[in-house]
């Protein structure tokens, strides 16, 4: 078996890496540390705030809490944090180092997630960071016309330019954004998150820590599709807004620019592999708005509302083969770097939508995927695929 989604600690990492003020220690063997931070820095080379405790074989026999210690202490030098997180790895949680004391002696406040890749699956360890924030919470009472937004990490590509795209169209329906779980979001923005109108739940991702605010603080709470397409985007907008708004933006005067060469893509055999939130409001969007045939729709990580998941990537693959013979040939695949060899096994185009996408940047924040724009930037790069794709030729 070839898992296409990483173990709990990797969950509990982007949770806690897109909290300003918040350092991230992993307790485990260097391999831990790598890992996660290999996927992070893909995305963004400019900050690499972690630190490891590195733990070697000497230390499953001997214990390695003064390595965590020494760990925390690097973490304060180098970085300055307001809070460490303290991640347990799966050696950590076997040898039972006692990581609650070494908490007690340490001089800064800390979160502790038991981050185990036996305990749990990527998405678990996300829902678990994100409760260690629910103490430092302060009910102000409710600022009209406000939200967070939960769902989002630093890792998955266009990140930062979707939560520009969704801010700038909540801010024209009359709503402000307050705190966006978990991208560049400062800690007193946390603290101030009961005090909105409502948390708005991704896919479901951050649904544990959404379900526990209400409870605590009788904050109300909306699931939503990801707002891929103009029709998804409309209905994000109605539920964030409770109906009230009616801002919609015209997409279609950018769009017959190629309305020929759109007119070639309908019922285009198609794979979609990504997250549970991207993979089912994509393939909505590829079917309802584009006309596509969704062939395959693997989902790489589960979430709360949807704990199921395609766990082999080998399998998935095999999914993509037989799609590719049964339809004639698969056209497009959107999905992770992971799906690249695939891709050009079938020869055909890949478009990186979901994490881990580790062999692209996005670095223009105003090249969304979702929101009215993203719709139009998503059938530019799928055009523009096929336009560039053309055969060799023979001189």
């Amino acid at each position: 078996m070839e898992p296409i989604s990483g173990c709990k600690v990797f969950g509990a990492f982007k949770a806690f890496y897109g909290i300003e003020g918040v350092t991230p220690v992993i307790h485990g063997p260097i391999g831990c540390y790598w890992g996660t931070l290999y996927h992070q820095a893909a995305q963004d080379e400019n900050s690499l705030k972690a630190t490891c405790s590195a733990i070697y074989d000497r230390d499953v026999v001997f214990g390695a809490e003064d390595k965590l210690e020494h760990a925390i202490d690097v973490a304060k030098k180098y970085y300055n944090p307001k809070i460490i997180a303290i991640l347990g790895c799966c050696v950590a949680s076997i040898i039972g180092d006692d990581i609650k004391t070494v908490r007690k002696h340490c001089d800064i406040p800390s979160f502790y997630v038991d981050a185990a890749g036996f305990k749990g699956t990527e998405w678990e360890g996300y829902e678990d960071a994100l409760l260690e924030f629910l103490p430092i919470m302060k009910d102000g009472g409710e600022e009209e016309g406000k939200v967070n937004i939960l769902g989002f990490d630093t890792v998955s590509p266009k990140t930062r330019a979707d939560i520009k795209e969704i801010k700038r169209l909540l801010a024209l329906s009359g709503y402000e954004v307050n705190a966006v779980l978990a991208v560049d979001t400062t800690l007193e923005q946390i603290e101030r998150m009961p005090s909105v109108k409502k948390n708005i739940v991704v896919g479901g991702y951050g649904l544990r820590l959404a379900e526990a605010m209400k409870k605590e603080f009788g904050t109300p709470y909306e699931i939503v599709d990801a707002p891929y397409g103009t029709y998804l985007t409309k209905e994000f907008l109605r539920k964030v807004t409770d109906g009230t708004s009616e801002y919609e933006e015209d997409v279609t005067k950018s769009l017959e620019r190629a309305y020929l060469m759109i007119q070639r893509i309908y019922d285009m055999p198609v794979g979609i592999v990504a997250d549970y939130a991207r993979a089912t409001a994509l393939t909505k969007f590829m079917e309802i708005e584009l006309g596509c045939d969704v062939v395959v729709s693997a989902i790489t990580s589960g979430s709360p509302v949807h704990p199921e998941m395609d766990a082999d990537l080998f399998e998935i693959h095999n999914q993509l083969r037989n799609a590719d013979v049964r339809s004639d040939r698969l056209r497009l695949i959107l999905g992770t770097s992971f799906q690249k060899r695939i891709a050009e096994e079938l020869d055909t185009a890949l478009i990186r939508v979901a994490y881990p996408a580790h062999d692209e940047f996005s670095l223009y924040d105003d090249a969304p995927y979702m929101g009215y724009r993203g719709m139009i930037v998503l059938v530019e790069k799928i055009l523009n695929l096929f336009l560039n794709k053309y055969p060799k030729e023979d001189w």
